[in-house]
């Protein structure tokens, strides 16, 4: 499970953010990086990679935990090289980074990229989820 950003919270709770709606995509982020939950765009994060689009999103109610949990199928980083990574970020895609707003930072296995494609395996319990 991921770390929400406040600003991704707050846009998915007035609609100004539609998990299922909008153009929502991943982006690798280091080991080493530290990640402020109060940012506001991706620019304020100052995380440079290549994005992917998320694929089927999906929100579903967990009545069992009183939650409400966001999920998405396993993205692919094509040709990834650099540091070891353990997370990315989802995020609201608009323009550029200064307009994209960064939903969740999700937490995946640390890998050092070798070239090659990166599958970020998500959660069996979802990626991110917002409490009840």
């Amino acid at each position: 499970m991921g770390q929400v950003f406040n600003r991704g919270a707050l846009g998915i709770q007035n609609g100004s953010i539609s998990f299922t709606g909008d153009t929502i995509k991943a982006r690798l982020s280091r080991t080493s990086e530290s990640l402020s939950k109060d940012a506001t765009s991706m620019t304020g994060l100052g995380i440079s990679a290549t994005d992917v689009v998320v694929t089927s999103p999906t929100i579903t109610e967990d009545q069992a935990n009183d939650r409400i949990v966001f999920d998405h199928a396993d993205p692919v980083f094509a040709s990834v090289t650099g540091a070891e990574v353990d997370k990315y970020i989802l995020f609201k895609f608009v323009t550029n980074d200064a307009g994209s707003t960064p939903i969740a930072s999700v937490s995946i296995a640390a890998i050092t990229p070798f070239g090659g494609d990166i599958t970020a395996v998500v959660a069996s319990t979802g990626a991110f989820y917002l409490q009840q």
